[in-house]
């Protein structure tokens, strides 16, 4: 188990693994990589002479066949760039937890006796600032210093499937925590088990705990214990068949060659010089994400090529005023799929739903400044996500200086409220259709 003691040493502290870790089947850990048998096998023998740690780590059994711990994989994936699959982490509750202060988080993580699930137990880990996912004995934690970065990332994992079993609210939400509480509850269950942790002691209401940092410990262990942890998360080890979620369309360098009909050395300049975004597998080929193609076809006002981009572009409107959405449908006609959210922060929980896994959501019209919502943090939140800010933002109100500010955040236009009509004009314009 993770030790109950936590040694410091210029900022860093020593961990150990848990003993009672998964171990996956190497036709699992294909299922769940979305490779090959020959390519796990490959993975086993990775060499780099920059790391000892380059080779995907394994063991065989009395009958030779290969098996994997949870944690080696973990380490792996994490050297080579991998994202972590959610069908790694299904031994234990999740726990989301948004706490704006550094210090605060890395109380946290002591408190509850955490360590990254890919660190190296030889090692000691230098916690950063404290945010990402961490694992402790009982639970993994997705930690986050901004509320609607947060929010996007519960609307993302609820797309999956893989909603959050509990929630941690920590201080600075303020009066905002009624309406954070609301949006993710839509998005998930209204049952979902929520603490809060900027208040005094206070008896239970509506699902939610209330309580000083200091009962942080207790608070979630209650939390935890009344939810219904699905039974996929309850067994140390995997099911021998792992359901994968929709995964999004990734391509291969020689297509997007053929895309532009050039040679495949002017596809690696490309990279080379940031003009387009690839990542590439422990094999060292190149790997390219259909979001990412499309976004740098619309950048350059480029020709989508059929099948590469929707049929009809999703937009989702996130205005309040019923009339104006009204008006926008209208105006966008059957051009595009609209769907609509009336409040600011349910629509950051519905973009995170929309991108999750192969999920594209094209553009997002929102009407700014709300009362109650920092609209540049916001906008700030859609455009970072790793898997939001490929979309486009159209931002209807606000006055001069307030539109230069989102504009330079990234938005793609902002218009006055009273011009819907133009919306259409410039999303063909925006996604290179019409």
């Amino acid at each position: 188990m993770v030790p109950g003691s936590v040694q410091r040493a210029s900022g860093t502290r020593p961990r150990a693994e848990p003993p009672d870790e998964p171990v996956y089947l190497a036709s699992q850990l294909a299922s769940i990589c979305d490779v090959d048998l020959k390519t796990i096998h490959n993975w086993c023998h990775r060499v780099d002479e920059q790391s000892s740690e380059a080779a995907l780590g394994s063991f065989r059994t009395a009958g030779g066949h290969l098996r994997f711990h949870q944690s080696a994989v973990l380490r792996f994936l994490r050297r080579w760039g991998y994202p972590t699959p959610d069908a790694l982490l299904r031994d234990r509750p999740h726990v989301l937890v948004v706490e704006g202060d550094r210090a605060a988080r890395l109380a946290m993580v002591d408190a509850l006796e955490m360590c990254r699930p890919a660190d190296d137990p030889a090692a000691p880990s230098e916690p950063g600032e404290a945010t990402g996912l961490w694992m402790s004995a009982s639970a993994y934690l997705h930690l986050w210093s901004d509320p609607y970065e947060a929010l996007i990332g519960l609307g993302e994992r609820a797309g999956a499937s893989a909603a959050p079993d509990v929630v941690v609210l920590g201080s600075g939400l303020g009066d905002q925590s009624a309406r954070w509480i609301r949006a993710a509850r839509g998005r998930t269950d209204e049952a979902l088990r929520v603490v809060t942790l900027d208040v005094e002691a206070a008896p239970s209401a509506d699902g939610v705990l209330r309580g000083p940092p200091a009962s942080l410990r207790g608070l979630l262990a209650e939390a935890l214990g009344s939810t219904r942890t699905p039974l996929s998360r309850k067994r140390s080890t995997p099911a021998r068949r792992i359901p994968i979620a929709p995964r999004e369309p990734i391509f291969v360098a020689s297509q997007v060659a053929s895309l532009w009909s050039v040679d495949l050395k002017t596809v690696h300049g490309w990279v080379e010089s940031g003009d387009i975004e690839a990542f590439r597998t422990p094999g060292g080929h190149l790997r390219f994400r259909r979001r990412a193609l499309l976004d740098l076809l619309r950048r350059f006002h480029m020709p989508i090529p059929a099948g590469l981009g929707p049929k009809r572009p999703m937009v989702l409107a996130v205005v309040p005023d019923a009339a104006t959405v009204a008006e926008l449908a209208l105006s966008l006609g059957d051009g595009f799929d609209l769907i609509s959210r009336a409040d600011p922060m349910e629509g950051l929980a519905e973009i995170g739903t929309l991108c999750a896994g192969a999920g594209m959501l094209d553009a997002v019209v929102v009407a700014l400044p709300v009362e109650g919502v920092d609209s540049q943090a916001w906008v700030r939140a859609v455009r970072s996500h790793p898997d939001t800010r490929y979309g486009r933002l159209v931002v209807l109100g606000g006055d001069a200086a307030q539109q230069r500010a989102w504009q330079a955040l990234g938005v793609a236009a902002t218009l006055d409220a009273g011009r819907v009509g133009l919306v259409r004009t410039m999303l063909e314009r925006a996604l290179g259709v019409g």
